[in-house]
């Protein structure tokens, strides 16, 4: 795989980073006193597998209200950290939380010290008191705990299990964020978001600043490909790629991948940059998208029927037409295979002497690669009255007087590609970047003047 204009320090490849409760912004809440987790819910988790909690659909969820149970543990507010102590090896201990509206929740168990090894799950309570795993996070040792779910409107426990212990005090809370985006949960690579095979343009952003965002890209094709990953100059994410290790990418500009093979899988990582304050309301763009290389079966035409103006009669009209202007072609990347989602843009100028006169029309390609669209062409303005000229037919020699909108088009198709490093996007196409406009006859009307047997 070769990336150009990549910076060359690597990094080692994690999925979260360690917990620290400051960067969370837990509030020091003091002790809270033991309370041994009751037998039933001990039971359900130590001997009968829990059922796996399922996030609902963002409406589903949004409508959603917290149901009305009595917790099974002493009740502690979100957004604090406890201090805990007294364990002992086989110990468990619970203790209940409530999540009023969609968000991720972010569990933590810190500071261990001494000879302590303590796991920590997190359960939702459900409606027909049973209990459903979130997540459960069981390190060695004194290692943090962490787990980060997303978490719908309902009542939840932290649930502690102490393989070892000699009694050392030790931190816990949760950090639970609302401003989510289209993207959470995506947090690790086994739940990293999956782009299409065609063009991709994400914007989303960050709710806290262990929040990590994880997409992959599957190139089928092998094909070339361009990253951008706009920021608005906030600097406020850090954007990295998978190459053996997280090799950090630059912001605001083209980055053009080449050298992949067929079904070669990129991993790429949106982080906050932690020496700024998180702002949650701000995005970022995300592109990723294959090279346009070429086009291919392209067609612009007008109606079939069309009694078309010699060149011999007018100046050569390629295109002719009544009323409308049919026009088709499929898009393909730098191994030949058709793109989706990529876009071409037909311009149109009905008076060829007028430049306010000029529309454009931009259609996305569909799953095979192809724009098939059809334009309208509307009133009909002749500025070239008077065009005689002769068709054969049936038999017949008909001469006929034609008034024509005389105009031009052109099909640009963005590349996706800045190869002249100018910040200018190239183009390919007809009547591109470096090609003529192509004339336009719309025909206003026409008149049989005579019709002589040939």
């Amino acid at each position: 795989m070769k990336l150009t204009k990549v910076a060359a320090s690597v990094f080692s490849l994690c999925v979260l980073s360690s917990a620290n409760a400051n960067t969370h912004d837990l509030t020091p809440a003091g002790d809270v006193a033991r309370f041994a987790a009751p037998k039933t819910l001990t039971q359900s988790v130590q001997k009968a597998p829990l059922r796996q909690f399922k996030a609902a659909p963002l409406a589903q969820a949004q409508a959603e209200t917290t149901e009305a149970i009595t917790p099974a543990c002493p009740t502690l507010n979100t957004g604090n950290l406890y201090t805990l102590s007294g364990f002992k090896a086989g110990d468990t201990d619970c203790y209940h939380f409530e999540i009023t509206e969609r968000s991720k929740t972010t569990a933590l168990l810190v500071g261990q010290t001494g000879a302590s090894n303590i796991n920590l799950s997190v359960l939702r309570h459900n409606e027909d008191n049973t209990y459903s795993a979130v997540g459960t996070s069981a390190n060695p040792g004194t290692d943090d705990e962490v787990i980060v779910a997303l978490t719908e409107p309902g009542h939840y426990y932290w649930f502690f299990e102490a393989v070892e212990s000699d009694g050392s005090a030790f931190n816990f809370g949760a950090a639970v964020a609302t401003q989510l985006d289209s993207y959470e949960f995506n947090d690790t690579v086994t739940t990293a978001t999956q782009l299409s095979t065609g063009q991709n343009v994400i914007t989303a952003n960050m709710d806290s600043v262990n929040d990590i965002d994880l997409y992959q890209f599957t190139a089928v094709n092998g094909q070339n490909l361009v990253l951008n990953f706009a920021d608005n100059k906030s600097d406020e994410f850090i954007f990295e790629i998978y190459n053996s290790g997280w090799v950090p990418l630059s912001a605001n500009e083209l980055i053009p991948i080449s050298g992949l093979q067929p079904n070669q899988v990129l991993t790429l990582r949106v982080r906050a940059n932690d020496a700024l304050p998180v702002n949650p309301s701000n995005q970022y763009t995300l592109s990723v998208q294959s090279i346009v290389a070429s086009f291919s079966d392209h067609s612009v035409s007008g109606e079939r029927n069309v009694n078309r103006i010699p060149l011999s009669s007018y100046r050569y009209l390629t295109t002719q037409a009544y009323r409308k202007l049919s026009w088709s072609l499929t898009l393909n990347d730098s191994a030949g295979a058709p793109i989706k989602n990529a876009e071409a843009t037909l311009r149109m100028r009905k008076d060829i002497n007028d430049i306010s006169s000029e529309r454009s029309y931009t259609v996305v390609t569909d799953e095979n690669g192809k724009i098939t669209n059809n334009i309208e062409l509307g009133a009909c303005n002749p500025n070239v009255r008077d065009i005689v000229h002769t068709e054969y037919s049936f038999g017949y020699k008909n001469t006929w007087r034609s008034d024509v909108e005389v105009g031009l088009w052109q099909i640009r198709i963005p590349t996706n590609l800045d190869s002249d490093g100018n910040g200018e996007i190239d183009f390919i196409g007809i009547g591109g970047k470096n090609h003529a406009w192509v004339t336009l006859g719309h025909i206003c009307d026409q008149t049989l003047i005579s019709s002589e047997k040939s």
